[in-house]
């Protein structure tokens, strides 16, 4: 196939999973914004909470994200008989990891107060943070269809129920935080229970459309019949897991890289830190896109991977790429020019928008290693090569992002913008190294 005859279903596939990503997004802002009437320490709280536990939960979603390139080879070569075999094996491995990580933090429910936050934050997080932990198994329950769906090419269920689940999320956080319609006033617990509630719903929501959507009758069939036993189940298991943990590792690297990188800015101060925010949330909305391209491209690449079509994930692959730098060359055109307006949406302090419009010019060439390293990953995952990638990222942001945006903000004292220099180097050397992996296949 031509170059760009992959250009419009790779778009297909990407917008549903852009627009389910940038719907996540608003809701953690809607409840942020709602707890935010409650005060400052309620707030607090359940950032606090979440930042704790959201690493564990991207985890155990790593595990869930190996189904779609396995299960993907196998539609490909339309084996119906293998895609249930894998998405049975990713279902078993996916949720013995959630539970194992739910009981390991909801161990810790007693003792949030060590992870260095004041009594009165922990004690008020407490309850927040065991809803918002239980939360994690239907998620994971709800992860395991969605990539389901998608390794056969299916991305609007996944941004269906995901949209309603939001809808819910609303709902429930306006009756159960501020006691609406004769609920009780749970306040910051009721926003965690809000989130338990949508996430157990969007579960159930999308449990029942594979029960009766005729798109997915062929794989009830195929789940009804086969059989994971003997070597078969361990083989599959094995590579559930074996593919799953690399995955798993790649997205905690990257986001604790990021993570590290804001706690270092709040050693510079409030300002730096409130300019960094802004920065980093505009750049990860438009990194939503880059991500739903990566999805379009393991789904596609691991169809044709299975196959056999060598020359069709080669054009498969480029038209990916060719999409996110694209799009991210308008994004950085974006960001270049309104540097000094966009800040406007989140504040009107005069220096927090000076530093904001400064850390921009960072984020919008960001924008090109960022979009450009998640799509050649996906292209590597639909292949199924994860495990030299997670090597790839541990020297990417264990050994370049978080030294040097260490060295730069502070014995070079260049503070924020050297933070984010970091950032770049971290994000050049894994754009880079995944592309020249890429080549070599």
């Amino acid at each position: 196939m031509l170059l760009r005859e992959h250009i419009r279903p790779t778009l297909r596939l990407a917008l549903p999973v852009a627009a389910s990503q940038v719907s996540d997004m608003l809701t953690l802002l809607v409840d942020n914004i709602m707890v935010g009437k409650l005060g400052t320490v309620p707030l607090a709280a359940t950032t606090f909470a979440s930042s704790i536990s959201i690493v564990v939960m991207l985890f155990a979603i790593g595990f869930t994200v190996a189904i779609t390139p396995l299960a993907g080879a196998a539609y490909g070569r339309r084996d119906m008989a293998e895609v249930a075999r894998h998405v049975k094996a990713g279902a078993i491995v996916s949720l013995s990891v959630a539970i194992l990580l739910v009981a390991a933090l909801l161990f810790l429910t007693p003792h949030l107060s060590l992870f260095g936050a004041p009594a009165d934050v922990a004690f008020v997080a407490r309850p927040f943070y065991v809803w918002l932990v239980l939360s994690f198994l239907p998620r994971v329950v709800f992860g395991i269809f969605k990539q389901t769906a998608e390794a056969m090419s299916n991305t609007r269920v996944a941004l269906i129920v995901a949209v309603a689940a939001n809808v819910l999320n609303l709902g429930f956080n306006w009756l159960f935080i501020y006691g609406n319609l004769g609920m009780p006033r749970m306040g910051v617990e009721g926003s965690g229970f809000a989130t338990f509630l949508a996430r157990a719903l969007m579960a159930i929501i999308i449990w029942l459309i594979f029960l009766r959507s005729p798109f997915f009758v062929r794989l009830r069939s195929a789940l009804r019949t086969s059989s994971l036993d003997g070597a078969r189940l361990r083989e599959a298991l094995r590579s559930a897991f074996f593919t799953g943990l690399p995955i798993a590792g790649q997205i905690i690297l990257e986001v604790m890289a990021f993570a590290a990188g804001a706690v270092m800015m709040g050693w510079l101060g409030a300002v730096p830190l409130a300019a960094h925010q802004i920065a980093i949330g505009l750049a990860s909305l438009t990194f939503m896109v880059a991500l739903g391209i990566s999805s379009a491209a393991t789904i596609r690449i691991s169809q044709l991977h299975g196959k056999g079509d060598r020359e069709g994930v080669k054009a498969a692959g480029y038209a990916a790429m060719v999409l996110v730098l694209v799009y991210n060359v308008i994004t950085a055109t974006l960001f270049l020019t309104l540097r000094h307006q966009l800040p406007y949406l989140y504040v009107s302090d005069p220096q927090v928008i000076a530093l904001a419009a400064q850390l921009l010019i960072f984020a919008g060439l960001f924008q090109i290693f960022d979009g450009m390293q998640t799509v050649v990953l996906g292209v590597l995952r639909g292949v199924n090569d994860v495990r030299v990638p997670t090597i790839i990222a541990t020297v990417a942001y264990g050994l370049v992002a978080l030294p040097v945006s260490y060295i730069c903000a502070f014995p070079l004292g260049l503070g924020a913008p050297g933070i984010w220099i970091g950032y770049l180097g971290g994000l050049g050397v894994a754009a880079g190294l995944y592309m020249k992996r890429v080549s070599g296949k």
